[in-house]
């Protein structure tokens, strides 16, 4: 197990730090709008706070919320052993699926959520988020020791997070990706809000790490990863994905063999148009 999904899980200060889920759930919305159908219902597995409740509550849609609270309920990024199979048109994970130990067994059982021709539409860290201080604890560590521990999550590129689509059973899968750049005073302000998002100290073979590791990792931080007013940059990548649950309604894409002419024929021909 990559993730001690426990640490996960206990998240009291998130609503000071859900910017970041605030601002994937709009963008899903936002998304949504440009689907070509109504929905009356819908599954939203992920976090809750007063704020996502309210932009969540901007769409016409009955939402049915998948969020425990506190220890005792299911793990909905990890097991997401739910009691709802094929019971919503529409499934929404935000920001959860990064750190679950199977993301391709998350996503099918996402996908177990839908009824047929149902619509899946997530987001989840990808590769490239906060490398700057990835590599500012690398180079502290490897100075004070001579060695280094993984201390930042890894994250699966859009490819791969497109290829989990695909492996989890869902038609027409799609996944591309957002970046956005979080500015801060100091490297511990960084650390406080990914404390508060859940995100510090969840590894589960990393040992723990001295004050005086962080220390000189603001320093390298700084040197590095600074704006010319001395603010650290912090680079979230995420890859939003969506999916279809199989119809047979659907299309498909032709048998291979099937084609009526070559693709040499077909590109000479546009050429000649041209």
């Amino acid at each position: 197990m990559l993730f001690d999904r426990t640490k996960f899980r206990r998240r009291p200060r998130l609503a000071s730090a859900d910017f970041l889920h605030t601002l994937l759930a709009r963008e899903i919305l936002d998304r949504l709008t440009f689907v070509s159908r109504t929905f009356e219902r819908g599954l939203v597995v992920g976090p809750l706070t007063p704020a996502l409740r309210e932009i969540w509550s901007e769409a016409a849609i009955a939402w049915t919320f998948a969020s425990p609270a506190g220890d005792d309920g299911a793990d909905l990024a990890a097991d997401i052993d739910m009691p709802f199979r094929r019971a919503f048109p529409l499934t929404i994970s935000i920001n959860e699926l990064h750190l679950a130990n199977d993301p391709v067994k998350a996503l099918g059982e996402l996908r177990g959520t839908l009824l047929p021709d149902g619509l899946f539409l997530g987001a989840a860290l990808s590769s490239g988020s906060l490398a700057e201080l990835a590599d500012s604890l690398l180079h502290a560590e490897a100075e004070l020791s001579g060695g280094a521990a993984m201390r930042v999550a890894p994250f699966g590129d859009v490819r791969r997070w497109g290829d989990g689509l695909s492996r989890a059973g869902f038609a027409l899968p799609v996944a591309d990706e957002f970046r956005i750049t979080v500015r801060y005073d100091d490297l511990f302000a960084l650390l406080g809000d990914l404390g508060a998002m859940g995100l510090r100290g969840i590894l589960t073979e990393t040992a723990p790490a001295p004050r005086r590791l962080f220390e000189r990792a603001d320093a390298y931080y700084r040197a590095h990863h600074a704006d010319p007013d001395g603010r650290l940059r912090a680079t979230f990548a995420f890859a939003f994905l969506s999916g279809w649950a199989p119809d047979a309604t659907q299309q498909r894409p032709s048998k291979r063999g099937s084609a009526t002419m070559r693709l040499e024929d077909a590109l000479k021909a546009i050429e000649d148009e041209t």
